[in-house]
Protein backbone atom coordinates (compact mmCIF):
# COMPACT_ATOMS: atom_id res chain seq x y z
CA UNK A 1 0.00 0.00 0.00
CA UNK A 2 1.72 3.47 -0.92
CA UNK A 3 -0.33 6.85 -1.11
CA UNK A 4 -0.17 6.67 -4.67
CA UNK A 5 -2.58 3.59 -4.73
CA UNK A 6 -4.92 6.14 -3.11
CA UNK A 7 -7.39 3.96 -0.95
CA UNK A 8 -10.51 6.32 -0.23
CA UNK A 9 -11.87 7.11 -4.06
CA UNK A 10 -13.53 10.41 -4.74
CA UNK A 11 -15.17 10.64 -8.18
CA UNK A 12 -15.88 14.18 -9.37
CA UNK A 13 -18.81 13.40 -11.48
CA UNK A 14 -20.91 12.55 -8.95
CA UNK A 15 -19.24 13.67 -5.58
CA UNK A 16 -19.67 9.52 -4.04
CA UNK A 17 -16.79 7.66 -2.51
CA UNK A 18 -15.46 4.78 -2.13
CA UNK A 19 -13.43 3.07 0.93
CA UNK A 20 -11.17 0.15 0.39
CA UNK A 21 -11.35 -3.11 1.55
CA UNK A 22 -8.43 -2.14 3.99
CA UNK A 23 -9.97 0.31 5.91
CA UNK A 24 -13.34 -1.13 5.41
CA UNK A 25 -11.16 -4.41 7.84
CA UNK A 26 -10.01 -1.62 9.67
CA UNK A 27 -13.11 -0.25 11.27
CA UNK A 28 -14.51 -3.90 11.59
CA UNK A 29 -11.40 -4.73 13.84
CA UNK A 30 -11.70 -1.62 15.79
CA UNK A 31 -15.31 -2.32 16.15
CA UNK A 32 -14.59 -6.26 17.33
CA UNK A 33 -11.36 -5.65 19.15
CA UNK A 34 -11.90 -2.51 20.73
CA UNK A 35 -15.12 -1.72 21.04
CA UNK A 36 -14.46 -0.71 24.69
CA UNK A 37 -12.04 1.91 23.90
CA UNK A 38 -14.13 2.88 20.77
CA UNK A 39 -17.05 3.92 23.08
CA UNK A 40 -14.39 5.72 25.72
CA UNK A 41 -13.34 8.17 22.51
CA UNK A 42 -16.99 8.61 21.54
CA UNK A 43 -17.75 9.58 25.43
CA UNK A 44 -14.81 11.85 25.48
CA UNK A 45 -16.02 13.50 21.86
CA UNK A 46 -19.75 13.87 22.96
CA UNK A 47 -18.13 15.48 26.31
CA UNK A 48 -15.65 17.82 24.35
CA UNK A 49 -18.39 19.17 22.47
CA UNK A 50 -19.89 17.19 19.74
CA UNK A 51 -23.28 17.51 20.93
CA UNK A 52 -22.67 21.18 19.78
CA UNK A 53 -21.31 21.01 16.61
CA UNK A 54 -24.26 18.58 15.70
CA UNK A 55 -26.52 21.09 16.73
CA UNK A 56 -25.01 23.37 14.93
CA UNK A 57 -25.61 21.52 11.49
CA UNK A 58 -29.26 21.08 12.17
CA UNK A 59 -29.07 24.81 11.08
CA UNK A 60 -27.76 24.65 7.94
CA UNK A 61 -29.77 23.91 4.90
CA UNK A 62 -29.95 20.81 3.27
CA UNK A 63 -27.46 21.11 0.76
CA UNK A 64 -24.97 22.68 3.18
CA UNK A 65 -25.86 20.03 5.56
CA UNK A 66 -24.78 17.44 2.45
CA UNK A 67 -21.84 19.65 1.62
CA UNK A 68 -20.47 19.50 5.28
CA UNK A 69 -21.25 15.56 5.53
CA UNK A 70 -19.33 14.40 2.04
CA UNK A 71 -16.58 17.15 3.95
CA UNK A 72 -16.18 15.21 7.26
CA UNK A 73 -16.95 11.51 6.10
CA UNK A 74 -13.34 12.36 3.40
CA UNK A 75 -11.51 14.40 5.86
CA UNK A 76 -12.49 11.48 8.39
CA UNK A 77 -11.32 8.32 6.00
CA UNK A 78 -8.29 10.45 4.14
CA UNK A 79 -7.30 10.80 7.79
CA UNK A 80 -7.82 7.28 8.49
CA UNK A 81 -5.78 6.24 5.53
CA UNK A 82 -2.82 7.87 6.18
CA UNK A 83 -3.06 6.62 9.11
CA UNK A 84 -3.24 2.86 8.33
CA UNK A 85 -0.83 3.35 5.65
CA UNK A 86 2.01 4.79 8.12
CA UNK A 87 1.27 2.18 10.41
CA UNK A 88 1.78 -0.89 7.95
CA UNK A 89 4.81 1.26 6.41
CA UNK A 90 6.48 1.67 10.29
CA UNK A 91 5.62 -1.71 10.81
CA UNK A 92 7.71 -3.49 7.89
CA UNK A 93 10.93 -1.03 8.73
CA UNK A 94 10.41 -2.49 12.19
CA UNK A 95 10.35 -5.98 11.18
CA UNK A 96 13.56 -5.01 8.91
CA UNK A 97 15.12 -3.32 11.83
CA UNK A 98 14.41 -6.32 14.51
CA UNK A 99 15.97 -8.68 11.91
CA UNK A 100 19.31 -6.59 11.37
CA UNK A 101 19.38 -6.57 15.59
CA UNK A 102 18.36 -10.19 16.09
CA UNK A 103 22.28 -11.33 15.97
CA UNK A 104 23.26 -9.04 18.46
CA UNK A 105 20.69 -9.27 21.06
CA UNK A 106 21.24 -13.71 20.48
CA UNK A 107 25.00 -12.33 21.45
CA UNK A 108 24.22 -10.68 25.28
CA UNK A 109 24.28 -12.98 28.27
CA UNK A 110 20.64 -11.98 29.91
CA UNK A 111 22.08 -13.52 32.66
CA UNK A 112 24.28 -10.24 33.32
CA UNK A 113 22.30 -7.67 31.41
CA UNK A 114 18.71 -7.60 32.01
CA UNK A 115 16.10 -7.52 30.08
CA UNK A 116 15.17 -3.75 30.91
CA UNK A 117 18.49 -2.64 29.88
CA UNK A 118 18.21 -4.47 26.64
CA UNK A 119 14.65 -2.66 26.05
CA UNK A 120 15.83 0.41 26.89
CA UNK A 121 18.53 0.47 24.22
CA UNK A 122 16.71 -0.72 21.52
CA UNK A 123 14.15 1.77 21.43
CA UNK A 124 16.98 4.58 22.05
CA UNK A 125 18.65 2.71 18.65
CA UNK A 126 15.21 2.62 17.08
CA UNK A 127 15.23 6.98 17.50
CA UNK A 128 18.72 6.93 16.54
CA UNK A 129 18.29 4.94 13.04
CA UNK A 130 15.19 6.88 12.09
CA UNK A 131 17.32 10.26 12.43
CA UNK A 132 20.68 8.14 10.62
CA UNK A 133 19.58 5.26 8.65
CA UNK A 134 22.91 4.74 7.44
CA UNK A 135 24.41 3.71 10.82
CA UNK A 136 24.84 0.41 11.83
CA UNK A 137 22.24 -0.53 14.37
CA UNK A 138 24.10 -3.62 16.24
CA UNK A 139 27.01 -0.81 16.72
CA UNK A 140 24.68 1.38 17.94
CA UNK A 141 22.35 -1.07 19.93
CA UNK A 142 25.94 -2.64 21.82
CA UNK A 143 26.84 1.25 22.62
CA UNK A 144 23.51 1.53 24.01
CA UNK A 145 23.73 -1.51 26.53
CA UNK A 146 27.29 -0.44 27.70
CA UNK A 147 25.52 3.13 28.47
CA UNK A 148 22.48 1.70 30.31
CA UNK A 149 23.99 -1.48 31.66
CA UNK A 150 25.17 -0.86 35.70
CA UNK A 151 26.63 -4.21 36.37
CA UNK A 152 26.15 -5.61 40.24
CA UNK A 153 28.93 -5.11 42.21
CA UNK A 154 29.30 -9.30 42.68
CA UNK A 155 29.87 -10.12 39.56
CA UNK A 156 33.04 -11.10 38.39
CA UNK A 157 34.38 -10.28 34.63
CA UNK A 158 35.04 -13.40 32.68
Amino acid sequence: MDRENFMLEITEKDEQFAISYELLCLLRWIVENDADKLKKMVSRAVMRGLNEKIEQTRQYSELEALEDAHENMVEFFSTLEAMLVDTIQEQAVNKVFEKKLIPAIEQIDTTICDDAVVQESLEKVHSKIAHSPDKNPQEILLKEILKNWKPAKKQVAQ
